[in-house]
Protein backbone atom coordinates (compact mmCIF):
# COMPACT_ATOMS: atom_id res chain seq x y z
CA UNK A 1 0.00 0.00 0.00
CA UNK A 2 1.24 3.66 -0.69
CA UNK A 3 1.97 5.67 1.67
CA UNK A 4 -0.31 9.22 1.18
CA UNK A 5 1.70 11.21 4.45
CA UNK A 6 4.57 12.48 2.45
CA UNK A 7 2.97 13.44 -0.31
CA UNK A 8 0.35 14.93 1.65
CA UNK A 9 2.72 16.92 3.99
CA UNK A 10 5.02 17.84 0.87
CA UNK A 11 1.78 19.16 -0.80
CA UNK A 12 0.62 21.34 1.92
CA UNK A 13 3.62 22.63 2.43
CA UNK A 14 3.79 24.32 -1.02
CA UNK A 15 0.29 25.37 -1.23
CA UNK A 16 -0.29 27.11 1.96
CA UNK A 17 3.99 28.56 2.53
CA UNK A 18 3.28 31.29 0.27
CA UNK A 19 0.69 33.63 -1.04
CA UNK A 20 -1.13 34.22 -4.26
CA UNK A 21 0.50 36.43 -6.32
CA UNK A 22 -2.17 36.26 -9.30
CA UNK A 23 -3.59 33.96 -11.75
CA UNK A 24 -3.17 32.68 -14.94
CA UNK A 25 -5.63 32.01 -17.66
CA UNK A 26 -5.07 28.20 -18.52
CA UNK A 27 -7.19 25.72 -20.05
CA UNK A 28 -8.02 23.56 -17.53
CA UNK A 29 -5.93 20.30 -17.34
CA UNK A 30 -7.62 16.74 -17.78
CA UNK A 31 -5.72 13.85 -16.44
CA UNK A 32 -3.44 12.04 -19.05
CA UNK A 33 -3.52 14.99 -21.58
CA UNK A 34 -0.67 15.10 -21.63
CA UNK A 35 0.43 14.32 -18.27
CA UNK A 36 -1.23 12.57 -14.76
CA UNK A 37 -1.95 15.69 -12.67
CA UNK A 38 -5.61 17.02 -12.97
CA UNK A 39 -6.49 20.40 -11.71
CA UNK A 40 -9.62 20.97 -9.24
CA UNK A 41 -10.86 23.42 -11.47
CA UNK A 42 -14.38 22.28 -13.12
CA UNK A 43 -15.35 23.22 -16.69
CA UNK A 44 -17.53 25.60 -16.76
CA UNK A 45 -21.30 25.51 -16.81
CA UNK A 46 -22.80 24.66 -20.00
CA UNK A 47 -19.16 24.12 -21.73
CA UNK A 48 -18.64 21.24 -23.63
CA UNK A 49 -15.32 19.77 -24.84
CA UNK A 50 -13.79 16.66 -26.74
CA UNK A 51 -10.39 15.35 -26.87
CA UNK A 52 -8.13 12.38 -29.12
CA UNK A 53 -4.92 11.53 -28.92
CA UNK A 54 -2.57 8.38 -29.49
CA UNK A 55 -0.41 7.09 -26.84
CA UNK A 56 2.86 4.93 -27.67
CA UNK A 57 4.19 3.09 -24.91
CA UNK A 58 7.77 1.32 -25.03
CA UNK A 59 8.37 -1.07 -21.94
CA UNK A 60 11.15 -2.76 -20.62
CA UNK A 61 10.05 -6.23 -21.18
CA UNK A 62 9.75 -5.47 -25.03
CA UNK A 63 6.21 -5.83 -25.32
CA UNK A 64 4.92 -2.49 -26.57
CA UNK A 65 1.92 -0.92 -27.08
CA UNK A 66 0.16 2.06 -28.40
CA UNK A 67 -3.49 3.59 -28.94
CA UNK A 68 -5.69 5.99 -29.00
CA UNK A 69 -8.09 7.60 -26.33
CA UNK A 70 -11.03 10.07 -26.33
CA UNK A 71 -12.48 11.73 -23.58
CA UNK A 72 -15.78 13.96 -23.27
CA UNK A 73 -15.99 16.94 -20.57
CA UNK A 74 -19.18 18.85 -19.49
CA UNK A 75 -20.55 21.07 -17.53
CA UNK A 76 -23.41 20.06 -16.44
CA UNK A 77 -24.23 22.94 -13.12
CA UNK A 78 -21.85 25.57 -12.16
CA UNK A 79 -18.90 24.02 -10.45
CA UNK A 80 -20.11 20.41 -11.37
CA UNK A 81 -18.40 18.65 -14.28
CA UNK A 82 -19.65 15.40 -16.00
CA UNK A 83 -17.19 13.38 -18.51
CA UNK A 84 -16.36 9.84 -20.33
CA UNK A 85 -12.98 8.79 -21.66
CA UNK A 86 -12.11 5.58 -23.21
CA UNK A 87 -8.48 3.94 -24.50
CA UNK A 88 -7.49 1.58 -26.49
CA UNK A 89 -4.17 0.08 -26.05
CA UNK A 90 -2.82 -3.14 -28.49
CA UNK A 91 -1.93 -6.23 -26.49
CA UNK A 92 -5.54 -5.88 -24.17
CA UNK A 93 -4.30 -9.55 -22.27
CA UNK A 94 -1.28 -8.94 -21.26
CA UNK A 95 -2.26 -5.70 -20.10
CA UNK A 96 -5.23 -5.98 -18.17
CA UNK A 97 -2.24 -8.17 -16.23
CA UNK A 98 -1.42 -4.54 -15.57
CA UNK A 99 -4.52 -3.24 -14.89
CA UNK A 100 -5.11 -1.68 -18.08
CA UNK A 101 -7.82 -2.67 -19.39
CA UNK A 102 -8.37 -1.81 -23.43
CA UNK A 103 -11.75 -0.14 -24.33
CA UNK A 104 -13.41 0.44 -20.89
CA UNK A 105 -15.92 3.30 -20.47
CA UNK A 106 -14.20 5.55 -17.35
CA UNK A 107 -17.55 7.96 -16.50
CA UNK A 108 -16.62 10.50 -13.59
CA UNK A 109 -18.01 13.56 -11.53
CA UNK A 110 -15.95 16.29 -10.51
CA UNK A 111 -17.47 18.52 -7.85
CA UNK A 112 -15.72 22.07 -6.69
CA UNK A 113 -15.97 21.74 -3.04
CA UNK A 114 -14.11 24.89 -2.65
CA UNK A 115 -12.96 28.13 -5.13
CA UNK A 116 -9.40 29.19 -4.51
CA UNK A 117 -8.90 32.42 -2.78
CA UNK A 118 -5.64 34.06 -1.55
CA UNK A 119 -4.90 32.43 1.30
CA UNK A 120 -6.43 29.19 0.01
CA UNK A 121 -6.33 26.52 -2.36
CA UNK A 122 -9.17 25.50 -4.88
CA UNK A 123 -10.52 22.10 -3.71
CA UNK A 124 -12.67 19.45 -5.84
CA UNK A 125 -13.27 15.68 -5.20
CA UNK A 126 -13.79 13.11 -8.14
CA UNK A 127 -16.02 10.06 -8.30
CA UNK A 128 -15.50 8.06 -11.32
CA UNK A 129 -16.75 4.40 -12.34
CA UNK A 130 -15.14 2.25 -15.19
CA UNK A 131 -17.33 -0.43 -16.65
CA UNK A 132 -15.97 -3.56 -17.99
CA UNK A 133 -17.10 -2.68 -21.85
CA UNK A 134 -13.03 -3.70 -23.38
CA UNK A 135 -11.36 -6.27 -24.21
CA UNK A 136 -10.17 -9.07 -21.09
CA UNK A 137 -12.22 -6.65 -18.69
CA UNK A 138 -13.13 -8.30 -15.92
CA UNK A 139 -15.29 -6.09 -12.97
CA UNK A 140 -16.37 -2.48 -12.18
CA UNK A 141 -14.14 -0.06 -10.61
CA UNK A 142 -14.82 2.31 -8.34
CA UNK A 143 -12.26 5.89 -8.14
CA UNK A 144 -12.37 8.52 -5.37
CA UNK A 145 -9.98 11.66 -5.60
CA UNK A 146 -9.17 14.35 -4.28
CA UNK A 147 -7.52 17.35 -6.30
CA UNK A 148 -6.19 20.95 -4.80
CA UNK A 149 -4.90 24.21 -7.38
CA UNK A 150 -2.93 26.74 -5.76
CA UNK A 151 -2.32 29.51 -8.27
CA UNK A 152 0.68 32.02 -8.36
CA UNK A 153 1.85 34.63 -10.90
CA UNK A 154 2.89 32.77 -13.81
CA UNK A 155 2.54 28.97 -12.28
CA UNK A 156 0.18 26.64 -10.54
CA UNK A 157 0.61 23.90 -8.31
CA UNK A 158 -1.41 20.96 -8.02
CA UNK A 159 -2.11 17.94 -5.59
CA UNK A 160 -3.85 14.81 -6.47
CA UNK A 161 -4.97 11.62 -4.12
CA UNK A 162 -6.49 8.50 -5.37
CA UNK A 163 -8.20 5.59 -4.38
CA UNK A 164 -9.40 2.53 -6.27
CA UNK A 165 -11.12 -0.20 -5.63
CA UNK A 166 -11.27 -3.00 -8.23
CA UNK A 167 -14.73 -4.97 -8.99
CA UNK A 168 -12.86 -8.46 -9.65
CA UNK A 169 -9.32 -9.46 -8.78
CA UNK A 170 -7.08 -11.97 -9.87
CA UNK A 171 -5.37 -13.99 -6.97
CA UNK A 172 -2.09 -11.83 -7.00
CA UNK A 173 -3.94 -8.66 -7.04
CA UNK A 174 -4.58 -6.19 -4.92
CA UNK A 175 -8.29 -5.05 -4.61
CA UNK A 176 -7.52 -1.75 -3.75
CA UNK A 177 -4.83 0.90 -5.12
CA UNK A 178 -3.31 3.98 -4.17
CA UNK A 179 -2.02 6.82 -5.97
CA UNK A 180 -0.54 10.33 -4.97
CA UNK A 181 0.51 13.35 -7.52
CA UNK A 182 2.28 16.58 -7.42
CA UNK A 183 2.30 18.81 -10.53
CA UNK A 184 3.09 21.94 -11.52
CA UNK A 185 2.14 24.12 -14.80
CA UNK A 186 3.90 27.11 -16.21
CA UNK A 187 3.32 30.29 -18.83
CA UNK A 188 6.41 30.78 -19.96
CA UNK A 189 7.55 34.24 -20.22
CA UNK A 190 9.43 34.77 -23.11
CA UNK A 191 6.06 33.92 -25.10
CA UNK A 192 4.01 36.84 -23.83
CA UNK A 193 0.99 35.14 -23.79
CA UNK A 194 -0.72 32.65 -21.95
CA UNK A 195 -1.17 30.13 -24.86
CA UNK A 196 1.27 27.94 -24.20
CA UNK A 197 1.90 25.67 -20.80
CA UNK A 198 4.63 23.77 -19.55
CA UNK A 199 3.68 20.90 -17.31
CA UNK A 200 5.65 19.02 -14.94
CA UNK A 201 4.43 15.69 -12.60
CA UNK A 202 5.37 12.87 -10.06
CA UNK A 203 3.18 10.15 -9.65
CA UNK A 204 3.63 7.31 -7.29
CA UNK A 205 0.74 4.62 -7.34
CA UNK A 206 0.87 1.12 -5.66
CA UNK A 207 1.13 -2.15 -7.67
CA UNK A 208 -1.21 -4.15 -9.37
CA UNK A 209 0.11 -7.23 -8.04
CA UNK A 210 0.66 -7.98 -4.32
CA UNK A 211 4.04 -7.31 -3.11
CA UNK A 212 4.94 -5.97 -6.12
CA UNK A 213 7.20 -2.41 -6.39
CA UNK A 214 5.65 1.05 -5.68
CA UNK A 215 5.66 2.42 -9.64
CA UNK A 216 7.03 5.81 -9.38
CA UNK A 217 6.39 8.13 -12.81
CA UNK A 218 7.76 11.47 -14.19
CA UNK A 219 6.03 13.26 -16.73
CA UNK A 220 6.45 16.45 -18.52
CA UNK A 221 3.96 17.88 -21.51
CA UNK A 222 2.88 21.11 -22.80
CA UNK A 223 -0.47 22.42 -24.20
CA UNK A 224 -0.56 24.87 -27.06
CA UNK A 225 -3.26 27.03 -27.89
CA UNK A 226 -3.90 26.63 -31.89
CA UNK A 227 -7.09 28.47 -32.06
CA UNK A 228 -10.31 30.07 -30.59
CA UNK A 229 -10.89 26.67 -29.32
CA UNK A 230 -8.81 23.82 -29.61
CA UNK A 231 -5.41 23.43 -27.81
CA UNK A 232 -2.63 20.99 -29.23
CA UNK A 233 -0.67 19.18 -26.37
CA UNK A 234 2.27 16.44 -26.26
CA UNK A 235 3.70 14.75 -23.31
CA UNK A 236 6.58 12.37 -22.32
CA UNK A 237 6.77 10.00 -19.56
CA UNK A 238 8.84 7.13 -18.20
CA UNK A 239 8.38 4.92 -14.95
CA UNK A 240 11.59 4.55 -13.16
CA UNK A 241 10.16 2.09 -11.02
CA UNK A 242 7.35 -1.06 -10.95
CA UNK A 243 8.39 -3.78 -12.33
CA UNK A 244 10.62 -5.78 -15.23
CA UNK A 245 7.74 -4.93 -18.28
CA UNK A 246 7.35 -1.07 -16.53
CA UNK A 247 7.05 1.98 -19.25
CA UNK A 248 10.43 3.19 -20.18
CA UNK A 249 9.22 5.49 -22.63
CA UNK A 250 5.57 6.93 -23.15
CA UNK A 251 5.18 9.40 -25.95
CA UNK A 252 1.42 11.36 -26.34
CA UNK A 253 0.19 13.98 -28.41
CA UNK A 254 -3.54 14.90 -29.27
CA UNK A 255 -6.56 17.76 -29.62
CA UNK A 256 -8.88 18.97 -27.34
CA UNK A 257 -11.55 21.60 -29.03
CA UNK A 258 -14.49 23.57 -27.09
CA UNK A 259 -17.67 23.75 -28.64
Amino acid sequence: MLSKAPAGACLFAFLLGSSVAGGQSVSDIEPERPVSVEDAKPVPYRAFSASLDWTYNLRSGGINDQGPGIALLYGAARGVELGGALRYVTRPGRNALRGIASGDLHLHGLVGLAAETRRFPAVAIRVGVAFPTGLDSRGTDLELAALLTRSFDAFRLHGNLRWTRLGDTLAPEKPDRFEGILGVDVVPGWTGTTDTVLLFDVAARSNAVREGETVVELGAGARQRIGMSTVFFVGLGSETSGGRDRTRFRARGGLTHLF
